[in-house]
C-alpha cells in the first residue's frame, strides 16, 4: 500500500510539471476564467476534421506560475478554464518540466514533428480577467505540398485576427441552439452565455475601430 502511494505521489508531481489540462466546457466559477480556442487542420487537398496537437499556456511568478497543457483538435472549438492571470503560449513540456524544442501534430493518422513556431512564442502576451473569457482565435495547422524526394512540411500558426476571433465566439454561441451537440457542451455555451455576449460585443467593438472610413463624397 505504501509503495502504491508514493508512485501515485511521483506520478501525479511529474504530471503537474508537465503542466494541467484544465476543465473543459465546465461551468463558470466564482471568480474563475475561461480560454476560447478553435482549430484548423489543412492538408494539400483541403481541410479536414482528423487532427490534434498541443500547446502550453503559462503565466509568470516562477514556482507559483499557472502551467496549462491545452489538447487541440481537429474541427471545434475549446473552452478551458483557467485562473485568472497574464498567459503566453509556450512549448509543452517534458514529465520532469522542461520545455520541448519540437512540436508534435498528427493529422489523418500520420504523426508531423517541427521546430515549436518563433511565431508562437512572439505573440504577445494576453490577460484572461476574472469570470471572463478570452478568445485566442484558430489554431491552423498547414501540411505544405511535398517537393519531389522531400517529405511533406507542416507549418503551424495562431490565428488571432479579429475575424478569426469573432469566429470562434459566434460558433460556441450557436452551439448553445445546436441540439446535434452533445449536452455538455450545449450547457457550457449556455452557462457562459453572458461572458461569451461580452466577449463578441469586446471583439465587434475591436473591429469597428479597425475599420477604415471613408470620408462622404
Amino acid at each position: 500500500m505504501r509503495k502504491a502511494l508514493i508512485l501515485a505521489a511521483v506520478t501525479a508531481a511529474l504530471s503537474a510539471c508537465r503542466g494541467t489540462v484544465p476543465d473543459r466546457n465546465a461551468p463558470p466559477e466564482q471568480a474563475i476564467s475561461a480560454v476560447l480556442i478553435g482549430s484548423r487542420f489543412l492538408l494539400p487537398t483541403g481541410r479536414t476534421y482528423d487532427g490534434l496537437t498541443h500547446i502550453n499556456l503559462e503565466s509568470g511568478g516562477g514556482r507559483r506560475a499557472e502551467v496549462y497543457r491545452l489538447p487541440v483538435a481537429g474541427g471545434e472549438n475549446f473552452l478551458y478554464l483557467v485562473e485568472p492571470s497574464v498567459y503566453r503560449i509556450a512549448p509543452t513540456r517534458s514529465i520532469f518540466g522542461f520545455h520541448q524544442e519540437s512540436m508534435k501534430v498528427v493529422i489523418d493518422g500520420r504523426a508531423y514533428r517541427l521546430p515549436f513556431p518563433r511565431d508562437l512564442l512572439r505573440l504577445s502576451p494576453f490577460t484572461v480577467k476574472a469570470s471572463k473569457i478570452a478568445a485566442m482565435g484558430i489554431l491552423e495547422c498547414r501540411v505544405l505540398p511535398a517537393l519531389p524526394g522531400q517529405r511533406p512540411q507542416i507549418r503551424v500558426r495562431l490565428d488571432d485576427s479579429v475575424a478569426a476571433r469573432r469566429e470562434v465566439v459566434q460558433d460556441t454561441i450557436r452551439d448553445m441552439m445546436d441540439p446535434r451537440l452533445p449536452a455538455e457542451t450545449r450547457e457550457s455555451a449556455i452557462s457562459w452565455s453572458r461572458a461569451l455576449q461580452n466577449s463578441l460585443m469586446e471583439i465587434l467593438s475591436e473591429e469597428e475601430k479597425r475599420t477604415p472610413y471613408k470620408p462622404a463624397p
